[in-house]
């Protein structure tokens, strides 16, 4: 990127977590899920901090790291989300996120991505820093998976949801990594797996939010080969480009970060295409936090940001992929280490689950 934009800061808020062998023993969640997805907990939100909250939670700790380095300025707020947040309609949250965190001055907006929302978020925002019409960007993104209208333990194949949010600083002015290239792509050929093959509807409320019922009649009338086949084409298609973009082979990062997916669809989506091991990624956390919505990139980072997990020089790459088939891909390279005293992305894990 000609003018150099910066991750300053990542921060998250994640709720204790409830156990999957408890929702396998009362009835939530299927054994076979459990197995295939090795997903061992979920967090969720049980008070009464509403979603819209949780973002405002996440983006003051975020703040506040960036603070010795961007001040008190904002000038975008992205915000991302892939379920509810909190009102059905005629209000929006990004200027509630602004307004409780006291961003005066700044322009506040959605971003609807569902699981590549807050990749999508940071994509559009560094576009804005680049091209000189801000200095600092704040992404949030938050997400809780609230029954009645979606079952977080069998919503979709491949994928149970953990509530938590998350944010994200971009600055113009420093940072402790650099972003060297992102980039996005959307193959709109997949977009049926998530709409499905039942009339649109005509209001809110009319139907629960199941994802599997879409994906079940796409590959029935396409064949599962033909979807994998296209997914795995626009994947390779965007990292090469980004590859290319920053003169790397997959082979030069240290870290490769994905969404928080079941370990089999993570193995057929991302790992296989790649040609990558799940040493290299987080998945062993993800085991904890199973999907955060949008939110997972930017978790991630955050994680391992604060667990020592990053040296100076290391190259990491952010591999996002979402509902549309949308992908964004990011490079970054650690340019300090930072030294945050508190550990945003710990929480509590239920009796049966080590850490």
């Amino acid at each position: 990127m000609s003018t150099p934009v910066y991750i300053t800061s990542a921060a998250a808020w994640i709720p204790p977590a409830e156990s999957a062998k408890e929702a396998v023993a009362g009835g939530r969640y299927t054994a076979e899920d459990f197995t295939v997805n090795n997903i061992l907990c979920l967090p969720v939100a049980t008070g009464e901090t509403p979603v819209p909250d949780m973002a405002v939670i996440a983006g003051r700790r975020a703040l506040e790291r960036a603070a010795a380095t961007t001040g008190d300025r904002v000038d975008l707020l992205v915000h991302a989300s892939l379920y509810h947040q909190g009102r059905d309609w005629g209000w929006t949250s990004a200027p509630y996120i602004q307004r409780e965190l006291g961003l005066t001055g700044a322009f506040s907006v959605n971003v609807e991505g569902l699981s590549n929302g807050g990749m999508a978020a940071i994509d559009l925002a560094a576009a804005q820093l680049q091209a000189g019409r801000a200095t600092t960007a704040l992404i949030t993104t938050a997400d809780r998976f609230c029954a009645p209208g979606v079952n977080r333990w069998r919503g979709a194949y491949g994928i149970v949801g953990g509530d938590g949010a998350t944010a994200m600083v971009l600055s113009t002015t420093g940072g402790f990594a650099r972003i060297h290239a992102v980039q996005s792509l959307t193959d709109a050929s997949l977009e049926p797996l998530w709409r499905g093959a039942h009339p649109f509807t005509t209001s809110y409320g009319e139907a629960l939010n199941d994802l599997r019922t879409p994906k079940k009649s796409y590959l029935e009338e396409v064949g599962k080969e033909s979807v994998l086949q296209r997914c795995e084409e626009a994947l390779l298609t965007l990292v090469r480009s980004v590859l290319d973009a920053t003169g790397h082979k997959l082979d030069d990062f240290a870290r490769i970060l994905m969404p928080n997916m079941g370990h089999g669809l993570m193995q057929v989506q991302f790992l296989q295409p790649l040609g990558i091991t799940a040493e290299r990624s987080l998945m062993d956390w993800g085991r904890h936090t199973g999907h955060l919505g949008a939110g997972d990139l930017i978790a991630g980072t955050a994680r391992l940001a604060e667990t020592g997990q990053l040296h100076r020089g290391d190259h990491v790459l952010l591999v996002s992929a979402g509902g549309g088939y949308s992908l964004t891909v990011a490079a970054i390279e650690i340019e300090s280490v930072p030294n945050w005293p508190a550990t945003t992305t710990d929480f509590a894990l239920p009796a049966d689950v080590t850490p």
